[in-house]
């Protein structure tokens, strides 16, 4: 019996070990394998799927003493986790488990750090559920490791780095992710990435993403100020002008973060070029970034006459009216705020008028008096007092009231403004009373018109 026993064990351990060895052979040619011979591909895969099977290797990857079997181990998994259909399996068998623990393990070479890196992001990708349970196995402290080197980034930082960026897709993560030091990790892999084509806008995404979630304003500017130590506004400013629409929206991202914050500012304002950046980049008619473009622009040119004229100068204002007739509320919001800070320089106004964005103005209100209001997740003001604010500035504008009492939807625009100014009450008396001093003034040609 006992006999019997030997010569079963001695079965499996051979058989085991020729399965492995055969995994391994596919490893080194799995390219070939799945474009020329996908059927036989799918069948080697199979073989594995059977549990017995599954249970030696990654019981000889957590357990074997021996580095190359560990290695050829982390292989066949890396292979398995390739197909889609192979993945709960593999996470019901305690694949992520085993998985970490390479990771954590230093004696393991770079290649099966690199293998089970790339197997995680596979295994965790779409579900915060694997994702927590990665990170209460303990992957935190071997990602950071791996991302902190000082070399140039090479795959196990790249895979690194991306199993983070799975990690930062979960909310419920932020404040691990944020307490184990990420940020700074990414605001550094962001300036040594450079001249990488996907690392930077990775470390740019998951850097926003932890980020905007927090709930303490105070702890973002601490963040944010903090990251100026990593020359994030130089990187920014060169990222800006990339022809990568991706990089360049997380960079405007980050900025934007900035900018609400009301952080570094000066520093933003003075880089090189930025103005003609942003005029670029809303000549691009790209509905997601215009609207952070705008965004930063409103809180940057807020109070701040120097770059109002500035923005206008490098011919901003001519972008407003296609951005006031769009078809994306928050474009239009974001738009109608930005005029209503360049309103205030009387030579911009002949030119507000002239290219019709004026015009546009005036639609955007009837649509609000039609109970049409524009559905934005964030304001400063509400649509219309901006509307009221532009009206009453232009109305009161002597030297261009003679072209507004000219211009195509004079009637409409009035009674825009008048409705808008009963429904505002009390508040707005003295503006009524500017616009029907000026209306008086010229009543003759008003009249007429």
């Amino acid at each position: 019996m006992a006999s019997n026993l030997g010569a079963d064990r001695l079965i499996y351990f051979t058989a085991g070990v020729s399965l492995v060895f055969m995994m391994y052979s596919v490893v080194r040619h799995a390219t070939a394998l799945f474009d020329s011979e996908p059927q036989e591909s799918r069948n080697i895969l199979g073989m594995v799927e059977d549990n017995a099977n599954l249970r030696y290797i990654l019981d000889t990857v957590a357990e074997s003493d021996l580095e190359e079997e560990r290695w050829k181990g982390v292989t066949t998994l890396q292979l398995l986790t390739r197909s889609e259909s192979n993945r709960t399996t593999l996470v019901e068998s305690g694949a992520l488990e085993v998985l970490v623990g390479v990771l954590k393990d230093p004696k393991n070479r770079e290649k099966s750090h690199r293998y089970a890196a790339v197997s995680i992001c596979e295994l965790i990708s779409g579900s915060d559920t694997r994702r927590r349970q990665v990170v209460e196995y303990g992957i935190l402290e071997p990602l950071t490791r791996f991302l902190v080197k000082v070399e140039p980034a090479n795959e196990l930082q790249y895979w690194s780095l991306m199993v983070v960026h799975q990690l930062t897709a979960c909310e419920g993560l932020h404040a691990e992710l944020i307490r184990f030091g990420l940020v700074r990790t990414l605001a550094e892999m962001s300036r040594l990435s450079f001249g990488n084509a996907n690392m930077p806008k990775i470390c740019l995404q998951s850097l926003v993403r932890l980020i905007v979630i927090m709930d303490d304003d105070d702890d973002v500017r601490w963040y944010l100020t903090e990251l100026l130590d990593f020359d994030i506004v130089p990187l920014i400013a060169t990222y800006i002008r990339s022809d990568d629409l991706e990089l360049v929206y997380w960079t405007i991202g980050l900025m934007h973060e900035y900018a609400i914050k009301g952080v570094a500012l000066d520093h933003f304002k003075e880089m090189r070029g930025l103005c003609r950046s942003m005029n670029v980049l809303l000549a691009a008619d790209e509905i997601y970034i215009s609207r952070l473009v705008l965004r930063t622009l409103k809180f940057m040119i807020l109070q701040d006459t120097a770059f109002q004229l500035q923005a206008l100068n490098v011919g901003i204002g001519l972008r407003l009216p296609k951005c006031l007739a769009s078809k994306d509320d928050e474009v239009k919001y974001w738009a109608l705020s930005v005029a209503h800070e360049f309103i205030q320089h009387p030579q911009w106004r002949h030119q507000f008028i002239e290219s019709r964005a004026f015009a546009q103005v005036i639609n955007i209100g009837l649509l609000i008096m039609s109970r049409k209001p524009l559905k934005t997740a964030t304001e400063i003001l509400p649509a219309k007092e901006y509307i009221v604010d532009i009206l009453v500035t232009m109305w009161g504008s002597d030297a261009n009231l003679d072209e507004i009492l000219r211009t195509r939807g004079l009637t409409e625009a009035t009674c825009v403004f008048l409705q808008m100014e009963k429904m505002a009450g009390d508040l707005s008396k003295n503006r009524l009373a500017v616009v029907m001093a000026e209306a008086a003034k010229t009543s003759d040609i008003f009249f007429r018109t």
